[in-house]
């Protein structure tokens, strides 16, 4: 089991060495940051992750509404209060609103609370991913649509691609996205270029850095990916520092790429990349990206790249 970390605030030290002996009596792993106020526990919360705040209801600089309002939406929250037990009087420390209970006697009394508290938090959870990946699947299925409309036969060739990218800069809040052809070389090998690019507002143009494919890094790894009709997604930190330097000419943290057919060999790809964030690629992103450069490959890549801008008008994949 995960230890627990929490977020305690305002709790008294008596009342804390009993939670602390409760919840190591209960077989909880646990790390606990303490905070005085409702500034401090605003302060640690931005420092720090945390599975559950557990807050006296009395704090010295605010109502426990104001931190349960900021935060509760973030992170379960248990809410306790100094009273005494209604059979036999001694001191307790309890759950607001609830019939459980923590004092010397009765150390595991509060323990149904902790757990329904995060049950209920992680159910909700999946009930809300579960819902984002839904509206996700709905929005790109109309993306996918729009991208139909605007590689139809009567826009096709570099203004439809173009529009596509456009599209897909947008909605998936990418840095850049491009397409890529792949030719054979003066002397046998590969020549990578960049046939059309977008990018968002502040992003650069990507810069010849070489003439020589051969000189990219990555390059042999993604030939064999694409010839295999792999999709490849790179995050910068997980590359080899070799590779690292090169996406760091153009400020790269992410990068998914899906290759172009013809003739049942690759001859090109469609990349999107994110130079502000690290990003895992979910499944319906490389879903969306499959199917529009399936799209692109049939309006385009039916027997050579041939419709699409010069490459020498542009600049070069690396």
């Amino acid at each position: 089991m995960k230890p627990l970390n929490l977020l305690v605030v305002a709790i008294r030290n008596e009342w804390l060495g009993l939670l602390e002996d409760s919840l190591s009596y209960a077989g909880y792993q646990f790390q606990i940051k303490k905070a005085n106020s409702k500034q401090s526990a605003i302060k640690a919360f931005h420092e720090a992750k945390y599975d559950l705040l557990i807050s006296n209801c009395i704090l010295p600089d605010g109502k426990i509404t104001d931190l349960a309002n900021m935060l509760g939406s973030q992170l379960p929250c248990l809410v306790m209060t100094e009273g005494h037990c209604p059979v036999t009087a001694e001191r307790v420390l309890a759950v607001a609103e609830t019939n459980y209970y923590i004092n010397c006697s009765n150390k595991l009394g509060w323990m149904p609370a902790l757990e329904i508290t995060l049950s209920k938090w992680e159910n909700n959870a999946k009930q809300k991913l579960s819902q984002h990946v839904r509206n996700h699947d709905n929005l790109y299925k109309k993306v996918q649509a729009r991208a139909t409309e605007l590689l139809s036969a009567q826009r096709h060739g570099a203004k439809g691609v173009k529009e596509v990218l456009d599209l897909l800069t947008e909605v998936m809040q990418l840095s850049r996205a491009y397409v890529c052809t792949a030719t054979a070389g003066q002397h046998g090998g590969l020549q990578i270029e960049k046939r059309i690019e977008v990018n968002a507002p502040g992003v650069s143009l990507k810069h010849t850095l070489t003439q020589d494919p051969a000189e990219i890094p990555y390059l042999q790894r993604w030939t064999a990916s694409f010839q295999a009709g792999r999709t490849v997604a790179e995050m910068t930190s997980l590359l080899t520092s070799h590779e690292q330097q090169w996406f760091a000419r153009h400020d790269i943290q992410s990068l998914l790429a899906v290759p172009l057919h013809v003739n049942g060999q690759w001859a090109g790809y469609l990349a999107i990349e994110d130079t502000l964030n690290p990003r895992e690629w979910s499944e319906a992103e490389e879903e969306l990206m499959r199917s529009i450069a399936l799209l692109i490959q049939q309006r385009n890549f039916t027997s050579s790249p041939t419709n699409l801008p010069d490459p020498a008008l542009q600049s070069s994949l690396a």
